[in-house]
């Protein structure tokens, strides 16, 4: 006799996302007018193949797999990346991650806050707030459209206080759904299984992922502003108008009510 519940599960894709910021999100900060949360959504299984292929780089140019790729670093040719002032060598990397980043089985959201541009009412509090809500939405949104799968909502650990609001918009959601559009908690509960905070010294892949690309979500909102952008840039911004999170042409109706609430790069203006 065949248990179909059983079934249901064992077949069910297994999707983590992992968060990463960039920025800071105190309006009176002025290292940077920019406040951006990066979200990469991978299954369990294509996190492995991202790791082998991110570990065959690093081994290549560095002779180890525990370096942890940094766009800060990288971009500023530090700390391990200072073999990236070779010229050739920023050449040949510079492709292979690009490819990487290409070819990677992964989705992308992104929260950008441009402080220039928020209510004079905004404080941090108000930007953390606003920006893990909406990059969790998103994420259950997608959960809930796709169907058939559970989430795991993995974030890098920064301070207790922008822990909490991440702790405190997943709790929202798990224990009240989303009423105005007939989810319930339930529903929420089925598809949003943990939540957890890790660093990076975890290593993982994933996080990674999202520290690189939250770059390109700066670039991306910045296109037309920032001028003489670099070969690496400009594929970096490709790179993200490719990964960011869309509907399949095919969708159905039924699927069409959550898909229609997901915005994979929103402006919290």
């Amino acid at each position: 006799m065949i248990h179909y519940a059983l079934v249901d599960y064992i077949f069910m894709k297994l999707l983590n996302y992992f968060i990463d910021e960039l920025g800071n999100a105190n309006p009176k900060a002025t290292q940077s007018n920019l406040y951006i949360l990066s979200g990469v959504l991978v299954s369990s299984s294509a996190g492995e193949e991202l790791k082998i292929r991110a570990d065959q780089i690093k081994f290549k140019y560095w002779n180890k797999t525990s370096l942890v790729f940094h766009s800060r670093d990288i971009g500023r040719r530090q700390g391990e990346f200072d073999i990236l002032k070779n010229d050739l060598i920023n050449k040949n990397f510079t492709k292979d991650l690009i490819n990487f980043l290409r070819w990677g089985n992964f989705q992308l959201f992104g929260t950008v806050v441009d402080k220039n541009k928020i209510p004079k009412n905004w404080n941090e509090k108000t930007i953390y707030k606003k920006t893990s809500e909406n990059i969790i939405t998103n994420f259950i949104f997608a959960l809930l459209a796709q169907g058939n799968c559970r989430g795991r909502l993995i974030v890098e650990s920064a301070t207790s206080e922008k822990d909490f609001y991440y702790h405190k918009a997943a709790g929202h959601f798990l224990a009240n759904g989303f009423r105005k559009l007939g989810v319930s908690y339930q529903q929420v509960q089925d598809a949003l299984t943990e939540v957890s905070f890790v660093t990076k010294k975890n290593n993982d892949i994933e996080e990674q992922l999202a520290d690189l690309l939250a770059y390109g979500l700066k670039l991306k909102y910045e296109q037309g502003i920032k001028k003489n952008l670099s070969d690496y840039e400009e594929k970096l911004i490709k790179i993200v108008d490719q990964k960011l999170f869309n509907m399949p042409a095919t969708t159905g109706d039924k699927k069409k009510k959550f898909y229609s609430k997901i915005e994979s790069f929103s402006k919290l203006l």
